[in-house]
């Protein structure tokens, strides 16, 4: 990567010069955001997001945040100077201080031309380490960094790509930075807000367009593990990793149908989405 967005301008990488930030010993936070079809079609969706997290960190939205217009232009201008035509992610990442809150954007690109979606399947597992529910941070992304950071690390050690996260009452949550989504016939079924699991700007379009590919959407805080195996369908879903279809859980295997229909019509839905932001 060649270019980068610090505080403002967009600087060669071999110019940034990032030690007044790491002298001051910050907090870092950081936020990803996919880009494709030539635009940041969650761009909007994803500030409400920062602007509520760092508000609740004790900062408000950089100054250039606050500015959409001004900030998607210059993100828009990051992408091109790189290169990067395709799709990718963008990364915020956001030094705090007691005194100031400092930011650096940098851009990874992809080969894909439309959003991800694994085309083998994973095999997953159950995370030994249990989410709680009550955390007041148990939906947020910086919130969680931690958490799945632990998680990460026991994965290491066990021979499966994937895992579910459960919370302290055993009930099925999240994966990791990723929404979880299970099909049992016609209905999609998804842990509930309640159980502490992750949610990002993907989830709410996802039970969106299953309703109106006639889906039947439930939000449950009752599923355990043993529902797993009565699933036809099981999928994580997060702007970051994409679809991530599930091959298989124990002895149970999957098949993708219903979730193959869910990846086109978010793929439409994105690609729509900006062609309106152009």
């Amino acid at each position: 990567m060649a270019y980068l967005l610090v505080n403002n301008q967009i600087l060669k990488e071999a110019e940034t010069n990032l030690t007044p930030f790491l002298l001051n010993t910050p907090d870092v936070y950081k936020h990803r955001i996919w880009f494709g079809f030539g635009g940041i079609p969650m761009l909007d969706e994803n500030l409400d997001i920062l602007k509520i997290e760092l508000k609740s960190l004790g900062h408000d939205l950089p100054v250039l945040f606050q500015n959409r217009r001004e900030l998607f232009r210059l993100l828009k201008r990051m992408l091109n100077k790189n290169r990067f035509f395709r799709t990718g992610l963008i990364t915020f990442q956001f030094f705090r201080t007691e005194e100031k809150i400092d930011y650096l954007v940098t851009c990874k690109a992809f080969n894909d031309f439309d959003f991800q979606i694994n085309a083998q399947g994973l095999l997953i597992g159950i995370s030994s380490s249990k989410l709680l529910s009550h955390s007041q941070n148990s939906n947020s992304r910086f919130g969680k960094a931690t958490f799945w950071k632990q998680v990460c690390a026991e994965m290491k050690e066990r021979p499966i790509p994937a895992t579910i996260i459960l919370n302290e009452k055993d009930i099925v949550c999240e994966g990791i930075a990723a929404n979880l989504f299970m099909i049992k016939e016609n209905v999609l079924f998804t842990p509930s807000v309640r159980t502490g699991c992750y949610c990002d700007v993907i989830r709410p379009e996802i039970m969106r367009l299953a309703n109106e590919l006639n889906i039947k959407v439930v939000e449950a805080d009752d599923l355990e593990p043993k529902h797993l195996l009565q699933m036809d369908e099981i999928f994580f879903a997060s702007e970051t990793k994409g679809i991530q279809w599930v091959l298989g859980f124990e002895n149970r295997r999957y098949v993708h149908q219903h979730t193959d229909k869910i990846y086109a019509a978010l793929n439409k839905f994105l690609e729509i989405k900006t062609e309106k932001q152009k």
